[in-house]
């Protein structure tokens, strides 16, 4: 699918990332330190190092792996990617991707998207074992309930398996800065493998959030206005965006209205992450009603509240950020 007019310019404008190193601002006996939820107020994000244990990431990589064999068809005659031969990993050739279900539950969105160099395993996001490692794992979910309050929605799986392949080009490649849609609170990408610099590690723009927010109707919910487009072009045009990198088991929390995009990828490895949603557990819009709204999207684990508050009313409200930080009115 080609880019569109609006998302083109965007990319083009995009400034070139720096890699960032999250302060020390942890302390042992909290899970999220005020000064960690200070620093998520202000830039959108907080990152967790080694919040996930290695021997369950590697679990999850056999599972991974498994599945994307099962699933991931290659062109004719193109060589397989093997998982014990880096080299297979450069540029794989697809085979063809079906078309996505015109109805029912999966409507919308293939259940595997495999194009260029990225994979997406949405199939796979509803997984026990992924279910455990992310968002019902003790440590994931204890940030997200530090953050956004201890009355989330519970979670019933996650986006999937997220993959970027190296590349045969020796292009340095685009940013693409976006939002996502449906009802967007509190997001999560946890890292299963080490993801190196310049290894398409998840990327994001400081204070983006701030900006978009004020560039919907309500808080929580897609609800874009006409000054949408004017600000997601501010933020490619003047914040420098920031990519992480780090060992497997790193967690990245991010405001749901900032603007990320998946990293550059001049590297040799795969970068493999898990993406997970979360939200407040408030009365929700039925399926029907979104696809009446085109708002439907199975794979994310969000719905679009019934009821939402205007952003007028404050960017944290009914968060716990603030509280934990010290700055609640």
């Amino acid at each position: 699918m080609g880019r569109g007019a609006d998302e083109a310019e965007v990319e083009d404008a995009a400034l070139p990332s720096d890699v960032f190193d999250m302060p020390e601002l942890a302390e042992a006996e909290s899970v999220v330190s005020p000064a960690e939820a200070r620093f998520f107020i202000d830039n959108g994000f907080l990152v967790k190092r080694g919040l996930i244990d290695a021997a369950a990431l590697g679990d999850a990589m056999d599972h991974v792996w498994t599945h994307f064999g099962e699933r991931v068809p290659m062109a004719d005659g193109a060589a397989a990617v093997d998982r014990q031969q880096p080299d297979s990993w450069r540029s794989p050739e697809w085979g063809e991707m079906p078309p996505a279900d015109t109805s029912g539950a999966f409507e919308g969105r293939q259940r595997v998207v495999y194009s260029g160099t990225t994979v997406k395993l949405h199939e796979l996001g509803a997984a026990s074992f992924l279910m455990r490692l992310v968002p019902n794992h003790p440590a994931v979910r204890g940030v997200a309930e530090a953050l956004l309050g201890p009355e989330l929605r519970p979670s019933t799986r996650t986006r999937g398996v997220y993959a970027i392949f190296p590349s045969e080009s020796a292009a340095v490649g685009r940013l693409g800065p976006h939002t996502d849609q449906v009802c967007q609170q509190l997001n999560a990408c946890v890292y299963l493998d080490d993801v190196p610099p310049r290894s398409g590690g998840f990327t994001v723009y400081p204070g983006s959030h701030r900006i978009m927010f004020q560039a919907h109707e309500t808080a929580a919910n897609w609800s874009p206005h006409t000054g949408y487009r004017d600000a997601i072009r501010k933020v490619a045009k003047e914040i420098r965006p920031v990519e992480f990198a780090g060992p497997a088991g790193t967690v990245i929390f991010w405001h749901g209205r900032t603007v990320h995009s998946s990293g550059i990828h001049t590297g040799d490895r795969i970068r493999w992450a898990v993406f997970a949603d979360f939200t407040q557990d408030r009365e929700t819009l039925s399926p029907d009603e979104h696809r009446a709204v085109g708002q439907f999207e199975w794979f994310k684990d969000t719905e679009l509240f019934r009821h939402d508050s205007p952003v007028g009313e404050g960017m944290w409200r009914g968060w716990n950020a603030e509280r934990l930080a010290g700055e609640e009115e």
